[in-house]
């Protein structure tokens, strides 16, 4: 199992790679919004964060709604900096811009899981990484533990080795 750390705070990051478990950043424009972060400076923040995280991945997620502009963005997104994964939310869309994109070689974070099937169509279409949303589940009174282990059997039975 591996742990990320869902922020855009640089002083979070930096005290959770001092405890040597962190294993990636993930975030997002609304992450880096609640920093006072502005859309406009999203991509140079996500540079900090991937020269801070040295070599980890770090997950940047598009804004973009169609196919055409979650590649063109995931394309841009990947281009900042070698560690950079593009996080999608998982959809038909973006399901379609995922296998594009890992066509190209460019890792893509498949995110806003909620069953076994998303994420083998994830693990299908190409992502390197599949992101379940576990508290969700607990929100709604289901087990999220038993979810997130249901996802893990099935790519796992599907020989996925994202």
């Amino acid at each position: 199992m591996k742990f990320f750390i869902d922020t855009a705070d640089l002083d979070e990051i930096r005290e959770a790679l001092s405890w040597g478990c962190l294993a990636g950043v993930t975030t997002n424009p609304s992450l880096y919004a609640r920093t006072g972060g502005k859309l406009a400076d999203f991509e140079p923040h996500m540079v900090k964060i991937a020269e801070l995280c040295e070599g980890l991945p770090v997950s940047a997620e598009s804004t973009a709604t169609t196919t055409d502009d979650m590649i063109a963005e995931g394309r841009r997104l990947a281009a900042l900096a070698p560690n950079i994964v593009v996080k999608l939310p998982i959809c038909a869309e973006s399901l379609a811009a995922t296998h594009q994109l890992a066509s190209e070689g460019v890792r893509v974070n498949m995110t806003l899981v909620f069953s076994a099937p998303q994420a083998l169509l994830a693990a299908n279409a190409g992502a390197r990484y599949i992101s379940p949303f576990v508290g969700r589940f607990d929100d709604i009174a289901e087990d999220g533990i038993e979810q997130l282990a249901n996802v893990v059997t099935c790519v796992k039975n599907y020989d996925w080795t994202g």
